[in-house]
Formats: structure tokens, C-alpha cells, sequence
């Protein structure tokens, strides 16, 4: 039954590979072989390709790689087919958290993370990355989803709790990669705007506040790993002018570096 599942998902019969399938799996002789639940992850994964691939929260993706680790338990396969179609379930996994680290709302701010944790889990149960490109990974996604943080909380600045959690998620990435000269400066971009954002609303001077001075550090740490980098050295410039002097205006914002 496995070997007919198998011919018909290479049919593109998927309906029929799926039922075909299920009955294999539900032969006590044909559960217990790697090869049924190689065919099931196929056609499961063939499945969500050409009907949800565009779903983040895909049942038959996730149903994909069960399937896959399911028969690499039973005997690890040298077919490298498999382990090509387990890369690609991963890779959509890390895709679909990226995507949404860039879109999504306060109503639903957690799920990209959701996503990531299943990547890493994927990643790291099967030893389908390296450690370092998966640290890496990991620190872009958090500085994605740190940027969009910042980005709420500039079109909706009257709630500190995007600023704060783009702080948070910078924070994070730093702890994975402490010389990211980006994470550095955007940490210090974001304590800065915070300020000039409660000085405007508030009528104070900039150069009273704690977060102009925690910016300043963040902006030196970021000119020691990134001393020739121009958007570091202006926001070193503008905030020793305000840590000197009472300067009151003017209060324009600081940009992120998005990469």
C-alpha cells in the first residue's frame, strides 16, 4: 500500500495518496517500516506545497516532518530525497517566521515566535544546521521582529510597549551576538526616540533625561565595534551635544539601521 501511496502522490492523486497512506499505516506490518512513513511525509508534505503553502499554521506541514522523523526513527535513511524534502519543511517554517516577525499586530504578536521555536526544534532534533548558521538565523529573526516592534510603537507612540519590546528582542540578539554593531546602535536609537517622544509630550529638555544618557553608551559601544559607520557616528555626535549642553531643539527622531 506504501509503494501504491508513493505512486499515486507522484500522480499528483494526493487524495487518493493520502487515504492510500493511512491504510498502510494502519497495518500493524506496514506502521512498523521507515518506508511507510517516508511515503506519508511525501505526500503530506506534497500536500501542503500545493494547497497551504501560503498558511503559516499548516496541519499537514507540521504532519509532514512528524512523518519524516517518525521514519528516520525507525531506521535512519541514507535516500538523501528525504532529507532534501525535511530541509524544505524547515526552510518554510524559518520563511513563515520572518514573514511574520514583519507583519504581524498586537493581537497577534507571539505567533511568529510560535513558528521559530518549530524551526529551531526541527533544526536541532534532525542536526540539519550548523550552530552557527542557525545562531545567525536566530539573531535576524529577532532583530526583524524588534524592528516591527519599533515601527507599532512609532505609529502608535503613546504606549511605551513597542519601543520597550524592540528593546527587549534587540537585547536578545545581542546575547546571541554581542558585536552586532546594528542591535547596538538600534537599542540606542530606540531609548533615544523614547525620550525626545516624552520630552515633546512632557516639555522637557532632553538633556535631563536618563534615557538620552543610556542611548549615548549604547551609541559609544556601537562606534567601538563599527568606528567608520556615518548613522553611528551622527547619533554619538547629537547625543554628547545633549549630555553637555541644555539643548532643547530640535527634537527630530533617530532611523533604525534596518540591516
Amino acid at each position: 500500500m506504501a509503494t501504491q501511496a508513493a505512486q499515486l502522490c507522484q500522480d499528483k492523486k494526493l487524495d487518493e495518496a493520502f487515504l492510500t497512506i493511512q491504510k498502510a499505516l494502519e497495518d500493524p506490518l506496514e506502521n512498523q517500516k521507515s518506508y511507510t512513513w517516508y511515503v506519508h511525509g511525501f505526500v503530506c508534505k506534497e500536500i501542503y506545497k500545493t494547497r497551504e503553502a501560503h498558511l503559516r499554521q499548516s496541519a499537514w506541514r507540521m504532519e509532514a516532518i512528524h512523518a519524516f522523523e517518525k521514519a528516520e526513527a525507525i531506521e535512519p535513511s541514507t535516500d538523501a530525497n528525504g532529507t532534501a524534502a525535511l530541509r524544505y519543511l524547515m526552510n518554510t517554517l524559518y520563511n513563515d517566521a520572518v514573514l511574520s516577525s514583519n507583519d504581524f499586530t498586537l493581537n497577534n504578536e507571539f505567533k511568529s515566535d510560535s513558528l521559530f521555536a518549530q524551526y529551531k526544534a526541527v533544526a536541532s532534533r534532525l542536526n540539519l544546521l550548523a550552530e552557527r548558521e542557525l545562531r545567525e538565523n536566530e539573531t535576524q529573526f529577532l532583530k526583524s521582529k524588534a524592528q516591527h516592534y519599533f515601527e507599532l510603537w512609532n505609529n502608535q507612540s503613546d504606549s511605551d510597549y513597542g519601543n520597550t519590546m524592540a528593546i527587549q528582542y534587540y537585547s536578545k540578539a545581542l546575547e546571541l551576538a554581542p558585536e552586532d554593531c546594528v542591535a547596538v546602535y538600534n537599542i540606542g536609537v530606540a531609548y533615544y526616540d523614547q525620550a525626545v517622544a516624552q520630552a515633546t509630550t512632557e516639555g522637557l529638555l532632553l538633556s535631563e533625561m536618563t534615557r538620552v544618557q543610556i542611548a549615548h553608551n549604547y551609541f559609544v559601544k556601537a562606534s567601538s565595534i563599527c568606528p567608520e559607520d556615518p548613522m553611528i557616528q551622527s547619533a554619538l555626535k547629537l547625543t554628547s551635544a545633549h549630555s553637555s549642553q541644555k539643548i532643547n531643539e530640535p527634537r527630530n527622531k533617530l532611523l533604525l539601521r534596518k540591516k
